[in-house]
């Protein structure tokens, strides 16, 4: 994304929690926006969380791994683990390209859907 094109709060702007901003924002480094297409951005909901909505997380998945990049972490996963301990649900994945897609049109981080 582009610095011309500032993400913004508006009235149709949710609020965000900082995992959504982390896990995008490593979406847009370089080596994964033009590398193998082997990363996804994910949304979803943990069982271990507030429950204020459908989706209250968002994690970055390689495979059969997950990068937990919340709260300044960046904790490695095996994704049925993650899964598991997490109890997750409501789980929606996005392409680096669908991201920034999806930023650009809703002017925010996420969660979109």
């Amino acid at each position: 994304m582009s610095a011309s094109k500032p993400i913004h709060s508006d009235e149709k702007s949710k609020p965000q929690l900082a995992c959504f901003r982390t896990s995008a924002e490593f979406m847009q480094k370089p080596h994964i926006n033009d590398g193998p297409d082997d990363y996804r951005l994910a949304h979803g909901n943990l069982a271990t969380l507030p429950q204020d909505g459908a989706v209250n997380h968002a994690w970055i998945e390689e495979i059969d791994f997950v990068y937990e990049l919340s709260e300044g972490h960046k904790i490695l996963f095996s994704k049925d683990d993650y899964y598991k301990k997490n109890k997750i649900i409501n789980v929606r994945t996005y392409t680096a390209q669908e991201a920034m897609t999806l930023i650009g049109v809703y002017g925010h981080w996420g969660p979109w859907n």
